[in-house]
């Protein structure tokens, strides 16, 4: 009577489980388009599920996605035409350029979501497609409407409304000229607006108008900034972070300090105000952390603090983030992804303003709509909200110089980060966070090898299993069926653990 177990086994070995089209379009949408040239991918897709998928251009025409599910995903010219979407939902997120012509809508529902530029010209179903809190932006085809004429392109890739800021710009360009020694600019040429440009350009841009670079550049290694000539001498674990990231930005090889990684790693353990920098400067010095768990309440309490703060444009540590990200601890991380970006796209468009010489008091309104990428920093930051857009451009703009710098470069910092973490494996982290000592064994938290469902046991531990949860090897634990089953390793005597997450934890 045991035979038929063995039979079944090996038959499910020789016949791989096809990966689903969740997995290849997290993968990216080439590998997904190479299947669908190929013919290889299922035009089948029934009640697919996604969750926070950031896509673009990927080809999902013709497909029969009924009954889909889309959980705040951020999609980009995506391909559905002629796609069958009846009864999906699409729930959060964002849709921009994507091609819905001839798409089946019947029953579909879009809630609390933000479309632009999409197109729905000859979509069936359309008197049956629920919409409700819905964010359009020059979208076609709903309702039979024509699609609006663009606005008319800017000067030379300028705007030609600055009439009022030249003056002040200009004399601001001769007095900087005068004192660093550069040639004045010709008395005709306006300032540009490039709201198009990422940050990390108007940041190098600034930075060079800031004069020596401040110490605080070297918290973004990311956007590869101009860096100081030297360091203060200290021995805080800040300053020897930084200075690991200056010796790396210089293409040499951090020292690690072995008095460093000690306090370092004492801090992650006690959970300290230094476990985001303890974190990455361990990061920095390519030595592995001995704690994870024990630091993340203290972590996540320091971005939820920064994130609660009632500012469009308040800054984010990516000290904190970047420590997140290395320790690997994405469970009620995730979630502030969104704030973050809608403070980054609010910084972004009033650095870019600032820069071509607008202000708050002066045709800012007009900058705006003279082009499509203003508008859409200006949508992700306060949707159609432009009272709570100015104000946040006063109190953005009444702030130092070096001060707006920071904000932006911060924020486009830990929203890299934040992007990082979401894109991590589900399991990566259980929920649970108390009691570190199950998770310990010789002065320092187990390895995390891999997170199983109750069905997994008996194929990928069954000794573990056996010994740990007094399961016979070959069966599957009882009554377990939506707990989460935690494997860990000690590093040093190599004992495992399964810690059992349950729902109800």
């Amino acid at each position: 009577m045991l035979a038929p177990g063995p039979d079944h086994t090996n038959n499910s070995r020789s016949m791989p489980k096809a990966p689903t089209i969740e997995k290849l379009l997290q993968n990216g949408s080439a590998e997904w388009n190479k299947l669908r040239k190929s013919g290889q991918a299922p035009t089948g897709q029934t009640g697919a599920t996604f969750t926070q998928l950031f896509s673009a251009n990927a080809d999902l025409s013709g497909l029969e996605l009924v009954g889909s599910e889309w959980e705040r995903c951020d999609l980009s010219k995506m391909n559905f035409r002629d796609t069958d979407l009846t009864n999906a939902y699409f729930h959060g997120g964002r849709l921009q350029d994507c091609d819905f012509r001839g798409a089946n809508l019947e029953g579909c529902v879009f809630e609390k979501l933000k479309l632009l530029r999409c197109d729905f010209t000859g979509a069936k179903g359309l008197e049956d497609l629920e919409m409700d809190d819905v964010d359009m932006d020059r979208v076609t085809g709903l309702d039979g409407e024509e699609a609006p004429p663009p606005p008319p392109p800017p000067v030379q890739g300028i705007t030609a409304f600055t009439r009022e800021q030249r003056e002040k710009m200009l004399g601001q360009s001769h007095l900087g000229g005068a004192m660093d020694g550069a040639a004045s600019p010709h008395p005709d040429e306006l300032p540009p607006f490039r709201p198009q440009d990422p940050p990390g350009s108007l940041f190098f841009r600034a930075l060079k108008r800031v004069g020596a670079p401040p110490l605080w550049v070297l918290d973004v290694p990311g956007l590869r900034p101009l860096l100081p000539q030297r360091l203060p001498p200290g021995s805080s674990l800040e300053t020897l972070y930084r200075e690991a990231v200056k010796t790396r930005l210089e293409n040499k090889k951090p020292a690690a300090d072995p008095g460093a990684v000690e306090r370092a790693q004492k801090a992650l353990r006690m959970g300290g105000k230094e476990a985001n920098v303890a974190a990455v400067y361990l990061r920095e010095v390519g030595v592995l952390p001995l704690f994870r768990f024990a630091a993340a309440k203290q972590l996540k309490a320091e971005l939820r603090t920064e994130v609660e703060v009632d500012d469009l444009t308040g800054s984010v540590d990516p000290r904190t983030t970047g420590a997140l990200l290395e320790l690997r601890l994405t469970h009620e991380v995730v979630e502030h992804l969104h704030e973050v970006r809608r403070r980054l796209a609010a910084a972004q468009l009033y650095s870019s303003l600032l820069e071509a010489g607008f202000n708050p008091e002066n045709n800012w309104d007009e900058a705006l709509e003279s082009a499509d990428a203003s508008l859409e920093l200006a949508n992700a930051a306060t949707g159609e909200d432009r009272q709570t857009l100015l104000e946040g451009f006063q109190v953005f703009a009444a702030l130092p110089e070096e001060a707006r710098l920071r904000r932006l470069a911060y924020l486009a910092e830990s929203v890299t980060n934040l992007e990082l973490l979401s894109r991590l494996p589900e399991g990566m982290e259980p929920q649970w966070l108390s009691g570190p000592e199950v998770r310990e064994c010789h002065e320092r938290e187990m390895t995390y090898v891999q997170s199983l469902k109750a069905q997994d046991i008996p194929a990928k531990v069954p000794a573990l299993g056996k010994a740990e949860l007094g399961v016979p090897e070959g069966e599957v634990p009882e009554e377990s069926d939506d707990d989460l089953f935690v494997h860990v390793r000690c590093d040093v005597c190599g004992k495992e653990k399964l810690i059992v997450q349950s729902p109800e934890a």
